[in-house]
């Protein structure tokens, strides 16, 4: 996938030839910034500047007369057009556009490891960050508080900042237990891997739907996660299957480290074929849980044929573990309750494995990494309603909500839990709902969803979280091929078309494909970004 991008990128820097130019260097784009006129109110207002905005794969075509849109573009004097990516082969597609000349004016980096490739291709633009604390002071408050030493250089690529990042207030991934399932069959939510293993039995084996048939599997891919992290590695699927190599983690030691290639993953591909040759294991694991809609529903689960599936608390549950209150259901759980009524959940622990290990993945600490693209740098307007854009996320909780919830009574109600959303997330999205904010940052979680960041610390335990790879182009070059590689030797090793032993081959093909070169990169370039900090 991203070898294809790389590809195309000679083509791109041709389209991009014009836009650079403008740019030019980050200081004379800083230059170009900070000389804008500023408007008074006894100034003739000028006219909107368009910005096109990606914010990722969740996406939606948004209504460009939705209200909520129309609030944002007079806040910022600016003429919003979010750009629509299907999520199917989403970077596929993006890359397609990129190829054709096309390139919205912000956009939201999935993972860093795309950063030198964007950069190099011309598609990403330098955001100084002398610049950042200028126009965005609100922003930059909070960011030096929560700065481990690493927020402020996570997007610098070559010596230039090429985005922000957001701190985040990273909830791990919770197990979703159907609790109908556990009642029927008078078993209790297990907590080891062994006892795991005895439940998810029970689902295969002794009709925990009743229909008289045996027609049920205990888990499918999402899961996956949990029983590497019974093994203390890091393991992503995330909301569409495959996985995320790209996605490196940060050992006990703070040094980086590839955990597809860990000799511990073998035992969890061991488990795993185990647990596929006995059922409990969903033979069509490989097409995912989702198969539509909203990126997080997992119609496996909802349909019945698992009866255990992984995903944040808030998919499911607003702010408790109360499933009686309609109030407190999100998205996940209406959609399981229009289906099955009767259907229930219970939210149980990671397992914990041989060695005491448990965790599941968690998402990073240093959230959205959002970037002006060339096109969007070459217009000071631009950068200045970016970065006012920025700066509001972090001081205004009415411009917050409106961002992320939209508007009273149409888009989401409060309760004693906090805002409750009263649309599905692709339907909010149409409606100009969760396109241009910054995520879940910290201030997020302490004024807006305090009852919701509470309740899903509460109810997850370790996480794995992701770990930002500083962006180096032994990496970047290769990722595509190690992605492809490990997908294919996992899924073979998982089903059985492989024996358990082809891992040791894998591992020499992985490192010999580049991988070993890409994580002794990565190392070199986090030690010295972390030496740095301590001078």
């Amino acid at each position: 996938m991203r070898k294809s991008l790389k590809q195309i990128m000679a083509g791109v820097m041709v389209s991009a030839i014009a836009v650079t130019s403008l740019a030019g260097c980050g200081s004379s784009g800083k230059e170009a910034a900070s000389t804008t006129a500023k408007v008074t109110e006894a100034d003739v207002k000028e006219e909107p500047v368009q910005m096109e905005w990606l914010v990722g794969e969740t996406s939606a075509e948004v209504d460009d007369d939705a209200e909520v849109v129309k609030m944002i573009e007079e806040r910022f004097n600016i003429d919003l057009k979010t750009w629509y990516v299907d999520a199917n082969k989403f970077q596929e597609n993006l890359n397609v556009r990129f190829a054709g000349g096309e390139m919205p004016d912000v956009l939201v980096v999935n993972d860093l490891s795309l950063l030198p490739t964007y950069v190099d291709g011309g598609i990403i633009g330098e955001i100084p960050i002398e610049l950042i604390r200028e126009k965005a002071p609100h922003y930059a408050a909070v960011a030096d508080e929560h700065d481990d030493g690493t927020l402020w250089s996570t997007m610098i690529y070559k010596g230039k900042n090429y985005g922000v990042t957001n701190p985040m207030d990273a909830v791990p991934m919770a197990m979703f237990w159907r609790k109908d399932w556990l009642d029927r069959l008078g078993l209790e939510v297990p907590e080891t891997l062994e006892d795991y293993e005895k439940v998810l039995t029970a689902f295969v084996e002794d009709d925990p739907d009743g229909n008289g048939r045996k027609d049920t599997a205990g888990m499918a891919e999402r899961t996956f996660g949990a029983v590497f992290g019974a093994y203390g590695l890091r393991c992503v699927t995330g909301g569409s299957p495959g996985f995320k190599v790209e996605e490196m983690q940060l050992g006990d030691d703070n040094v980086p480290f590839f955990p597809y290639i860990h000799p511990d993953a073998k035992k969890a591909l061991a488990k795993l074929n185990e647990w596929y040759e006995k059922g409990i294991l969903d033979k069509e694991f490989i097409t995912g849980e989702n198969h539509g809609g909203y990126t997080w529903l997992s119609h496996s689960f909802m349909n019945g044929r698992i009866g255990l599936t992984s995903a944040q608390p808030s998919h499911y549950l607003q702010a408790s573990t109360d499933t009686s209150d309609e109030s407190n259901w999100s998205v996940c759980m209406k959609e399981l309750k229009s289906l099955n009524p009767d259907a229930d959940i219970v939210i149980g622990p990671p397992p914990v494995g041989p060695e005491g290990k448990s965790g599941t993945e968690g998402w990073n600490l240093t959230g959205r990494l959002t970037c002006l693209t060339t096109k969007g740098v070459s217009d000071p307007r631009k950068v200045d309603a970016f970065l006012a854009m920025l700066d509001a996320y972090y001081a205004d909780m009415d411009y917050v909500m409106l961002v992320n919830y939209g508007i009273e009574g149409k888009h989401y109600e409060m309760s004693e839990h906090g805002p409750i959303r009263l649309m599905n997330g692709t339907e909010l999205r149409k409606e100009g709902v969760l396109q241009v904010g910054f995520g879940s940052t910290v201030t997020v979680a302490e004024n807006i969803t305090p009852q919701k960041t509470k309740f899903g610390h509460d109810v997850t335990g370790n996480g794995y979280y992701r770990f930002n790879a500083p962006p180096v182009e032994e990496f970047s070059n290769v990722i595509a091929t190690l992605d492809t590689l490990t997908e294919q030797a996992y899924y073979d090793i998982i089903t059985g078309v492989k024996p358990i032993d082809y891992f040791d081959t894998y591992v020499e093909e992985f490192k010999e494909a580049g991988g070993e070169v890409a994580e002794k990169a990565v190392q070199k370039a986090y030690a010295e970004k972390v030496a740095a900090v301590k001078k």
